[in-house]
């Protein structure tokens, strides 16, 4: 349903565009449910999650099929390949989270839970804007790439300070140990996610520096 309603002359960046743009609106979904857990939405966004998700690998998948058609490509095969899997771990660590939300039944998180959530948000807008740049020139790939990717790196360590103190704090804030756990889990998967979004940075990166030059 989904590859039927894309442009039959897409190409590989539009593609690339497509995923990372809904890898961030699975972010910014995933932060508006743990901001209201409660909420009379809530179990619709979660399912959203699980949507964006099947629409990234639907993505991938064209991506594979366009590969096998393709004579000629932008990069290596190998790096797109390698580009596709790093994009798509992002959402699978998302999606992993909303899964754990259920599953455990969870109806309130710590502070540090959202920030660390919003923190994903900000890196993940940083990749979008790093898979824009795949299509520019040569001259303004130069001029930005690396300023995005020092703000991912940036965002990565403010993500990994947030999951040391959330993990602290729910073993100094006496929950019970059953809650310890679920809640260590919703944070190691958005560590996680996170982690990703700099996995896609470094790909991008040698891309960009193997065919700029």
């Amino acid at each position: 349903m989904f590859s039927r309603l894309m442009p039959k002359n897409i190409d590989f960046f539009d593609l690339f565009d497509r995923h990372a743009d809904t890898v961030l609106e699975a972010a910014t979904t995933m932060k508006a449910i743990l901001e209201n857990l409660q909420g009379q939405e809530t179990g619709q966004s979660l399912d959203r999650v699980s949507e964006l998700e099947h629409e990234c690998d639907a993505i991938a998948h064209m991506a594979v099929d366009l590969l096998r058609r393709s004579f000629i490509t932008p990069f290596e095969r190998e790096e797109i390949r390698e580009l596709l899997s790093t994009m798509d771990d992002i959402v699978d660590y998302i999606e992993a989270t909303a899964h754990r939300l259920v599953l455990y039944e969870i109806k309130e998180v710590p502070p540090q839970t959202c920030e660390l959530c919003d923190v994903l948000v900000k890196t993940q807008e940083e990749v979008v804007q790093l898979v824009h740049l795949l299509r520019q020139t040569k001259a303004k790939k130069n001029l930005d790439f690396q300023q995005h990717c020092k703000e991912i790196n940036r965002l990565e360590n403010e993500g990994d300070r947030l999951h040391r103190s959330g993990i602290a704090a729910l073993f100094r804030d006496g929950l019970d140990a059953l809650t310890v756990i679920k809640l260590k889990e919703v944070y190691e998967m958005l560590e996680s996610a996170i982690d990703s979004c700099e996995d896609v940075a470094q790909v991008i990166e040698g891309i960009i520096i193997e065919h700029v030059g």
